[in-house]
């Protein structure tokens, strides 16, 4: 296929993929359309390609900047969405990849998540299914991370299954009884992120280490100690939260 067909393609398929209102056909117009760039632009440049065919490069502009604005977009709302959230007081510790000690305000999201109800023709393996789900969340703001050992906390998230109120639960024997049960925890969902780089996340699992969390005073003071291991080393929390 010569160079002016290419960009005839790419146009077409280009089109299809900002104007059609099917999603799938939307899609694989766009894979089409990416498909044909990369393959011109190892014929001649990316730099040739644009100077031959300036309508290639205004839309290359132009998603550009619609991505730019979006990406701009999701982070103010990410921002709006922590900071509308209610301010909990927090000791928090760290030993292990990082050593520290940090005392402050962090934003926090209280999720009470009702059971799941039994569908007896597909009966769910996790003994916890069908019980109530307290699932938290800390959010640090950007400009005011805590220093935990020289890294920036960012998030950190964990969960109560089987939540009943005021009392300490243990997250190890939970975690264990969801394993053997063949219901293996959704690790994602317990998660302390700090800002260093990817790698820099930790995540609890029925292995990691003694791990409990004791609510009292109607869940308005919490204590925790949760283990955790991510791909460059092992990190044990443990926090005092006081919640308004």
């Amino acid at each position: 296929m010569g160079l002016g067909d290419m960009a005839k393609k790419w146009a077409k398929d280009k089109a299809t993929e900002l104007l059609s209102a099917d999603s799938g056909k939307s899609q694989d117009a766009g894979s089409r359309a990416d498909a044909t760039e990369t393959q011109a632009k190892q014929q001649v440049g990316e730099q040739l390609l644009r100077t031959a065919f300036p309508k290639l490069g205004e839309w290359q502009d132009k998603q550009e900047d619609n991505r730019r604005r979006a990406d701009e977009q999701a982070e103010r709302e990410r921002r709006e969405e922590i900071a509308s959230l209610p301010v909990a007081q927090v000791q928090l510790s760290v030993t292990g990849w990082a050593t520290g000690q940090w005392s402050g305000p962090l934003h926090l999201a209280w999720n009470e998540v009702a059971p799941t109800p039994p569908d007896p023709e597909f009966p769910d393996s996790d003994p916890y299914a069908t019980r109530p789900l307290l699932w938290l969340e800390l959010f640090a703001e950007d400009d005011a991370r805590p220093s935990l050992g020289g890294h920036e906390l960012v998030h950190w998230g964990f969960q109560v299954p089987g939540w009943t109120g005021d009392g300490t639960y243990d997250l190890t024997a939970i975690a264990r009884e969801r394993d053997a049960a063949g219901a293996a925890l959704t690790y994602e969902e317990w998660v302390m992120d700090f800002a260093d780089h990817d790698e820099s996340s930790f995540y609890f699992y029925a292995d990691a280490g003694a791990s409990s969390i004791t609510l009292a005073d109607g869940g308005k003071r919490l204590s925790v100690v949760i283990a955790m291991s991510g791909a460059i080393g092992e990190l044990t929390a443990t926090a005092e939260i006081t919640r308004p």
